[in-house]
């Protein structure tokens, strides 16, 4: 942790040397401080590793973590005066006046800095504390992530253990008792009642049993009509706007929907009987069969919910079982997972210290995956040893020793999840853009993203971190905490005083005073009444989640005015109607998030944020214009607006930097002068492409950073695409609006790997022409992209396709599929195609597919699948329906 906070700190004082100009006699101090710090660094990483065992050298870290952190607001807080003198109306001579006095000022603190850095410096022998490394490990770390992998594509975890009976057990309760139940899997945290629900859930028998399935996660920080909107989303075929609707509407819409229909929802992690009696009126308990699947830690929950329902426990692991889950997770590299015969021994033993409990086996075989000689073992099992010694709750300190084994670069970036809300499904690009704003993520060539998705890669090769959702190409696109995970995340977080919660029902323990006023992280949640009059005004973070304005007292003045040092800011939805003038003073601000936060004007002094990276407006419908002032912002990254937003000419062509850019109207794009733009790789433009057709794709073509490209209509279809060829650099194409005639194949992006079509109302089998695209992996045909009966796939078309798309095609009747047709494809999912009779009788003959989803489609579809067209997808091994 501490290393971490020195390195941050020495790329700031590396900034401050390179673009301030300081008096002559100041400059040379903050060189030392520098010097010093670098020195420090060697003696960090030993230390860091020594500080659980060795409460002297705990402090020691902590005494040096604050030093850092001290200095690094001194720095931010001068950085603030000096850019704040530029802009009062005051003369030459005061601003000249108050800058000298400020820099002055500045060389004397940090004077006084560097002599408590040499008082602590001095005492490190005194702990026995060693240098470790030249300080530049850190770059060498990352060199080595970014190579990690990258040939190997990352799958879903299929490691069931132990679970098969449970499994079977459930199944047959589910689909046999013809009256309605609330069956309860209970047991602690850890022990695999989600993976089992999950299982059972998706089990074919399961699927085919029930008329509709939705699976909501309740957790403690539950708001009843959020859960009531999910599961209405499920089972509905289409749903209407549900924001201005009461809960008791909610309810009732719910009621009425899953009436008559035999339905099961799974209400994962349910904590107390309040909040299944919150949601208990909107299910009809008739005796059609109908299921409620529960899953919680509290046998008294199991109990309120049907009295007449035995509680499934689930067992802690055999040691078999342990020992064969362990080796699966240590070994993912091997086809066969086996453990090397000198490591067995010592392998069986650190299995047996985990009791059995598949979180802790996972965690550690995370950790152990990264081990191969007998010696690392050896030392991963003496301090189990040590930890079980210490604390008898051997949960706890097995998942500590994963965090205790991490490399310094990772820690940061672990604690900082705890800010996120349980059960929280988090963005990974959105993560990956907070911590590069944090300055977690090293400066690599301006390849930070790069860096922080290997960093989130790792974590989740680790077992630390779930991925919940996975994109086509099977990266990384949502993540979340298991919740003991995330108990741990809070607890470390807070002990190093990295972050507060606000709101928070965690079970961890509050934070006192002082923790509250060092933290520099904070999250509000939406539970309780708060405010942050006693947060210290040197955060860096202060993220909002789903927060009620009446009970948040605190509103965007406030903000804007007390916390000038942030860097993070998320607003999202966040009802906020204006943004004050005053946050062009939060020069340090690199994140800002206001999707969906109802504001309705822009300040012009947003352009002073010549920091910022991230800006994401998205969503606000409120809001009509944007200031021409982006071109100021010379570290913009990424920008998410609505296309409707109409603000004359929007200059644009001074962001080198630009990486994201999305949903922006045509009109704007071609005031822009965009050749500039060379760093773009994703564009969205919404508009009429008429007028200025060669001009767009002229100006289109010349930006070779371009990867990813969606174009929107606003023509009743749209014009000419022949120009699309020009495109060599795009692989990622998104097309929305009407299409007369599909381009020619060698008019398509020459490299085109992702296609999607929506609204373009084709009339001829579009197959003929896309089954030619050379390189097309990934195609979504969705709502009325075509409007005819039949789908074609001829032999041997779609050489490269391995995930197909059907949705919402309200005319498509029937699928033709010719032998060799697609002889890669992988997934097929079909979505709200009602017309559609049955899958053809060739499916049986694609032997690459492993899934098929089916979501939405007629009861006679289904019921084909279960009887006479079971032999066509027999040979699948993952069927999805709901």
């Amino acid at each position: 942790m501490a290393e971490a906070a020195v390195i941050f700190v020495l790329e700031r004082v590396a900034d401050v040397l390179a673009e301030i100009h300081f008096p002559k006699d100041v400059r040379p101090e903050i060189q030392r401080l520098r010097d010093e710090l670098k020195r420090m660094q060697c003696f960090l990483k030993d230390a860091d590793a020594k500080q659980e065992s060795d409460l002297q050298v705990h402090n020691w870290v902590s005494d040096v973590r604050n030093l850092a952190f001290d200095a690094e607001d001194l720095i931010d807080t001068y950085i603030l005066k000096i850019e704040s003198f530029k802009y009062k109306k005051r003369n030459f001579l005061y601003r000249y006046a108050s800058t000298l006095k400020a820099r002055t000022k500045i060389g004397k603190d940090l004077a006084a800095i560097r002599t408590r850095i040499s008082d602590i410096a001095i005492s490190h022998e005194a702990y026995g504390i060693r240098s470790i490394g030249d300080g530049t490990s850190h770059a060498i770390a990352n060199e080595r992530l970014l190579k990690l992998r990258r040939s190997t594509p990352r799958g879903q975890d299929k490691d069931i253990v132990g679970l098969e009976e449970d499994i079977a057990t459930l199944v047959a309760r589910l689909v046999l008792e013809d009256q309605w139940r609330a069956i309860s899997i209970v047991g602690m945290g850890g022990i695999g009642k989600t993976t089992c629900a999950k299982e059972v859930y998706n089990h074919g028998d399961v699927q085919t049993f029930f008329d509709c399935r939705a699976w909501v996660y309740v957790s403690q920080q539950f708001r009843t009509r959020d859960i009531l909107q999910s599961i209405i989303k499920q089972v509905a075929t289409r749903t209407k706007d549900m924001t201005k609707l009461l809960e008791e509407e909610l309810e009732e819409m719910l009621y009425k929907l899953l009436q008559g229909r035999r339905y099961l929802v799974v209400l994962d992690d349910i904590w107390s009987t309040t909040a299944f009696e919150s949601l208990a009126k909107a299910f009809p308990s008739d005796g059609s069969g109908n299921k409620l699947l529960l899953t919680t830690r509290n046998n008294y929950v199991a109990q309120k919910a049907d009295a007449q329902s035995l509680p499934h426990e689930l067992r802690f692991r055999s040691q078999e079982d342990s020992w064969k889950l362990l080796c699966r997770k240590a070994f993912t590299e091997s086809i066969d997972r086996v453990c090397p015969p000198q490591l067995e021994e010592i392998g069986q033993e650190i299995a047996a210290k985990c009791s059995g409990l598949p979180l802790a086996i996972i965690v550690v075989g995370g950790m152990l995956s990264r081990k191969r000689r007998l010696s690392e073992w050896q030392r991963v099992l003496h301090t189990i040893r040590l930890l079980l010694a210490r604390d008898p709750n051997g949960v706890s300190a097995i998942l500590a020793l994963s965090y205790y084994d991490l490399p310094y670069y990772l820690k940061f970036c672990f604690l900082y999840l705890g800010l996120f809300p349980e059960d929280y499904l988090f963005s990974a690009r959105k993560l990956f853009r907070m911590w590069i704003a944090e300055g977690l993520i090293p400066q690599h060539g301006g390849k930070m993203e790069d860096v922080a998705e290997e960093y989130l890669n790792e974590l989740i090769d680790r077992n630390m971190v779930q991925v919940a959702r996975w994109s086509a190409n099977e990266r990384v696109k949502h993540c979340q905490l298991h919740d003991l995970m995330r108990d741990l995340s809070i607890s470390k977080a807070k002990a190093e005083e990295f972050l507060y919660i606000h709101g928070n029902l965690d079970t961890v323990a509050p934070a006192s005073y002082h923790a509250l006023s060092r933290a520099r992280h904070h999250a509000i949640y939406s539970n309780g009444s708060f405010s942050l009059e006693e947060s210290s005004p040197n955060l860096r973070s202060l993220l909002f989640f789903k927060v009620d304005q009446i009970k948040c007292q605190i509103s965007s003045y406030d903000i804007c005015t007390r916390f000038k040092l942030l860097r993070v800011l998320e607003l999202e939805e966040l009802r906020v109607s204006y943004i004050p003038r005053q946050i062009g003073e939060m020069i340090h601000l690199r994140y800002l998030g206001l999707k969906h936060s109802s504001i309705e004007e822009l300040p012009e002094e947003i352009g002073c944020l010549s920091n910022l990276q991230t800006l994401d407006i998205a969503e606000n419908f409120s809001l009509q214009t944007i200031p021409d002032v982006l071109w100021k912002m010379k570290s913009l990254r990424h920008f998410y607006m609505r296309a409707s937003l109409l603000a004359g000419k929007l200059r644009i062509d001074t962001l080198q930097n630009l990486q994201t850019l999305s949903d922006m109207h045509i009109g704007s794009w071609n005031e822009a002068s965009p050749a500039n733009l060379i760093s773009l790789r994703k564009l969205g433009l919404k508009g009429s492409f008429t007028a200025n057709r060669v001009r767009i794709f002229d100006s289109l073509a010349k930006l070779v950073s371009l990867h990813s490209l969606s174009l929107k209509s606003a023509d009743v279809v749209f014009p000419s695409l022949s120009q699309l060829s020009s495109l060599r650099y795009v692989i990622k194409l998104h097309l929305s609006g009407g299409i007369i005639k599909l381009p020619e194949p060698h008019e398509f992006p020459p490299n085109l790997n992702q296609l999607t079509l929506y609204h373009s109302r084709l009339d001829k089998n579009p197959m003929e022409i896309l089954e030619k695209l050379p390189y097309l992996f990934v195609l979504r045909l969705k709502s009325s992209s075509f409007l005819g009966k039949k789908l074609k796939f001829s032999a041997n078309g779609f050489p490269q396709l391995e995930f197909l798309e059907l949705e919402f095609l309200e005319f498509l009747e029937a699928l033709e599929v010719e032998e060799s047709a697609m002889p890669r494809i992988r997934s097929l999912q079909i979505v709200g195609c009602r017309r559609l009779q049955m899958l053809p009788e060739e499916i049986k003959y694609v032997t690459t597919l492993r899934e098929l989803v089916f979501k939405e489609m007629p009861g006679n579809f289904l019921d084909r699948l279960q009887g006479e067209d079971s032999h066509k997808v027999q040979h699948v091994p993952s069927i999805v329906k709901s």
